[in-house]
């Protein structure tokens, strides 16, 4: 492990949880949030049905 990863671990390892929770409230985290709902996306053809999109592109 890297030398600041010792370190983090090493700042961390007393921390109670009562502790953690008072420091990331007061950082403004709050215990009942949702996370974020996954957006909406276009799905993909199915394999091997035909697009209709052509490209022009050229690799070099």
């Amino acid at each position: 492990m890297s030398d600041p990863l010792h370190r983090i671990a090493d700042a961390v390892a007393d921390v109670t949880e009562s502790n953690a929770v008072a420091v990331l409230t007061s950082l403004g985290f709050q215990r009942d949030r949702q996370p974020a709902k996954k957006a909406l996306r276009t799905p993909l053809p199915p394999p091997g049905a035909p697009s209709g999109v052509s490209s022009n592109v050229e690799w070099v």
